[in-house]
């Protein structure tokens, strides 16, 4: 009868063994898929803030540049008095 009692104490003991490093592995592996979503979930982001840039940087290279301006011709007295005249009264409108 004690030989019965103890083999079944051991089969019992055994099998809570056996369910605890199941739980335990379960709880790793739930822990793991965790990790793994967070990953994902900034992985993703990521790309978003890439895609943003990508589509900011297609934008600027689509817009015109700017007109050039070719500068005054070395000599030009009359253009350059011009130029200061203007620059004059833009000064003094400031001064009103």
């Amino acid at each position: 009868m004690d030989e019965i009692m103890r083999i079944l104490v051991l089969i019992i003991l055994g099998l809570a063994g056996i369910t605890r490093f199941q739980a335990k592995k379960t709880k790793d592996l739930k822990k793991e898929v965790q990790k793994a979503q967070d990953t994902f979930t900034l992985k993703v982001k990521e790309m978003d803030r890439i895609n943003e840039v990508q589509q900011k940087i297609t934008d600027i290279s689509q817009e015109k540049s700017p007109e050039k301006i070719e500068p005054p011709e070395s000599g030009d007295v009359d253009g350059r008095l011009a130029r200061l005249n203007r620059l004059h009264e833009h000064s003094n409108r400031g001064a009103e």
